[in-house]
């Protein structure tokens, strides 16, 4: 029975348990809602999609325009991000070199010592 329905009173159990409710069918319990949603539903998320995402390209457009007027701010904030692109290429080269400075390194003369390794010891050897 549903929630709000009005339906004939219920007698004395025969059990003799009248602290029990009546159990609910299972079908009445789970409400599983629809796999798909109506045509009309679908269409209309889907314009409303396309309204935004419309608004969001006219808002782009209106800031990028807004960008280029103010062209000496631009190219300022430009040439700190390269000068600072610059700075961290550099320091990425120092850090690779002093790692490469710090390594233990043996020279292997004989190649035929290499052909003998296996390929888990192959993994391990680099060549410079």
């Amino acid at each position: 029975m549903k929630p709000g329905e009005e339906s004939a009173p219920r007698g004395k159990p025969k059990s003799g348990r009248v602290w029990k409710s009546p159990g609910t069918k299972h079908r009445d319990c789970v409400a599983v809602p629809p796999l798909k949603k109506p045509y009309k539903v679908r269409r209309a998320q889907e314009s409303e999609r396309r309204a935004v995402r419309e608004m969001e390209r006219e808002m782009k457009e209106a800031k990028d325009k807004e960008k280029e007027t103010s062209f000496p701010e631009v190219l300022y904030v430009v040439f700190v991000t390269q000068e600072l692109r610059k700075r961290l290429q550099e320091k990425r080269e120092r850090k690779l070199e002093n790692q490469r400075k710090g390594e233990i390194v043996q020279k292997i003369t004989n190649v035929t010592k290499l052909k003998r390794l296996k390929k888990k010891q192959l993994r391990t050897i680099e060549k410079r």
